[in-house]
């Protein structure tokens, strides 16, 4: 065996041991011959778990899936040339979700940088600003500084891909040949000598004079306190801090806290910027991270509250309603749980529910008189989710539908690529959720320009039986006539909207997936328990709609919840 390789198969093998060591349990691999150390190493290891996805953006975004539902970091890695580049979508998804992902890019010695070489480019700093940090391994591992090198670069990524804010690292990893290992040679895991760094975490809260000093004078100095939610996932104790408050509680469907009792879950419906005095608060709280409703945006920028705290623990802080005033390094529990012990007057909270639950009692009986439409198939997935089940909203109008319409489960957890809100891995995603969660029905409810965009997400071989995708065709999207630029535009339909024929048959077919179609409302309720019973398969209903139909009940709904004083 030659130095180099036995180096090589000693500094690889430690390195998956020491990532294993520091709590990497999936691997997510796409196949290449210069990343093959590495990919052996990972799956040669015997507690790790590896997948191989030919397609490295569908490949990024199902370890996106897997990472979010593990709550773990996950390791991605591909072969040298482009294939980096197709990682991007889901690193900058993950970048603004915060998920520790492990980009692990193998690359070309660096002498043969620029040289013509194959499966050669620059991939040092390849995702830019959006990784917190990119690490470039030594090429060459005789010598024992560079092992020492590369043992601190592996303890040193991890660690900040897992502090707070979590997220993306890459490690670029040039590799020179010979780097197959021969019959008889292996690679050493040793768990002694791995060198991974133990992080002990501490709890982040404010100490009792921080808060009568701080705070309280900012709570008690008015009656007007308004809770915003961002994106992010249900904690139970803060979801009962939130039952002892007499605040209203601004939730977005993807904020996982419609269940509290002072939720207000229909915002995007009934606020417009005009609005209305009031509502407009004198203390703004928010934690999590971003949220859909525009509306909520900009009836906060334009009724701006005298202060906005935002509860985060660590990392920068942005400024979205424009009225930034305090920052709080704590956690969002820990905090609300002092702030219940407070009282505060029902008013303004009856206020906020009495909008609310107006969208609510029109909700009930709405769809009977109009014709079938997107909305109406929202909203019966939605009441009809089983216990226990999960909920993804592909990007564009899918999740809106939803948000528009509300969720008030506290036993429906529900996800979506809004950290960079494109519509390229919503699939994938979901079908990384669901592969590593099986006990858990999944729903995936997307549009058909969502869906064919990432259709790769299929080409694996690893389709969890427990997804079920409820497609909303109306060949071509219905976005851009719901919003008032592109709908005065006469390129609107040949340049804004992307007409198509494609029916998800053909794919279903191909895939082995369970498929049903809908054209009419009578055949949507028909087959909507066929398609909720099926156990065996990957299942598909692909309900085909009227873009215009869809778009008039989508107005119409919201016209109907307007608020008014």
């Amino acid at each position: 065996m030659s130095q180099h390789r036995k180096d090589l198969l000693v500094e690889v093998g430690q390195f998956v041991e020491q990532v294993y060591q520091m709590g990497v349990r999936e691997v997510v691999l796409s196949p290449g011959s210069r990343v093959a150390p590495l990919a052996l190493a990972f799956v040669r290891h015997p507690h790790i778990k590896t997948r191989t996805v030919s397609d490295e953006r569908s490949a990024a975004f199902i370890a996106l899936g897997i990472a979010q539902q593990t709550n773990s970091p996950v390791v991605i890695a591909c072969t040298s040339g482009t294939a980096a580049l197709d990682y991007a979508p889901a690193v900058a998804e993950a970048f603004y979700q915060r998920i520790p992902l492990i980009v692990l890019t193998a690359d070309r010695p660096t002498e043969w940088i620029d040289q013509w070489d194959g499966q050669t480019i620059r991939q040092q700093n390849i995702f830019g600003g959006h990784v917190k940090k990119s690490f470039q391994m030594p090429v060459d591992l005789t010598h024992d500084e560079a092992k020492w090198y590369r043992r601190r670069i592996g303890a040193e990524a991890l660690q900040k891909a897992l502090d707070y804010p979590q997220g993306p690292i890459q490690i670029n990893w040039p590799l020179r040949e010979p780097f197959y290992p021969e019959e008889g040679e292996e690679f050493v895991y040793d768990s002694e000598n791995a060198k991974a760094v133990k992080v002990i975490k501490s709890e982040t809260y404010l100490d009792q004079d921080t808060w009568e000093e701080e705070i309280l004078p900012i709570v008690q100095s008015v009656k007007k306190i308004l809770i915003v939610a961002g994106q992010g996932q249900r904690e139970d104790s803060i979801v009962e801090s939130f039952n002892q408050l007499n605040i209203p509680v601004v939730s977005d469907i993807i904020s996982n806290y419609g269940n509290a009792t002072s939720a207000i879950i229909h915002q995007d419906v009934f606020l417009k910027a005009e609005c209305i005095e009031a509502l407009q608060p004198d203390v703004l709280i928010t934690f999590g991270m971003s949220v859909i409703s525009k509306n909520l945006k900009l009836f906060l920028r334009k009724n701006p509250p005298k202060y906005h705290i935002h509860l985060q623990e660590g990392g920068e802080v942005p400024d979205p309603f424009m009225a930034l005033s305090t920052v709080v390094r704590s956690t969002p529990d820990a905090f609300f749980d002092q702030l219940s012990e407070l009282e505060f007057d029902e008013e303004y909270l009856e206020e906020w529910k009495s909008a609310d639950e107006k969208v609510k009692a029109n909700r009930i009986d709405f769809f009977e008189l109009l014709t079938f439409s997107e909305l109406e198939v929202v909203n019966h997935l939605l009441s009809e989710l089983p216990e226990n089940s999960v909920l993804h909203l592909a990007n564009s109008m899918s999740v809106r539908y939803a948000n528009f319409l509300g969720l008030e489960r506290d036993d429906v957890d529900v996800y979506a690529n809004r950290g960079t809100s494109g519509i390229d891995g919503s699939t994938s995603t979901a079908i990384g959720h669901a592969i590593s969660d099986p006990d858990r029905t999944h729903f995936l409810l997307t549009g058909d320009l969502a869906f064919f965009y990432d259709r790769n997400a299929f080409w694996n071989n690893y389709l969890p039986k427990n997804l079920k995708v409820v497609l909303l065709n109306n060949q071509g999207g219905v976005i851009f006539r719901m919003i008032d630029g592109p709908t005065r535009q006469p390129e609107l339909e040949e340049y804004f909207e992307t007409h198509q024929r494609t029916s998800a048959k053909f794919l279903a077919e191909e895939f082995q997936c369970k498929y049903w179609e809908a054209n009419s409302r009578e055949e949507f309720y028909f087959s909507y328990d066929s398609f909720l019973n099926e156990l065996e398969n990957v299942s598909i209903f692909e309900v085909f709609t009227d873009k215009n139909i869809s778009k008039n009940t989508f107005k119409a709904f919201k016209r109907e919840g307007l608020y008014s004083k």
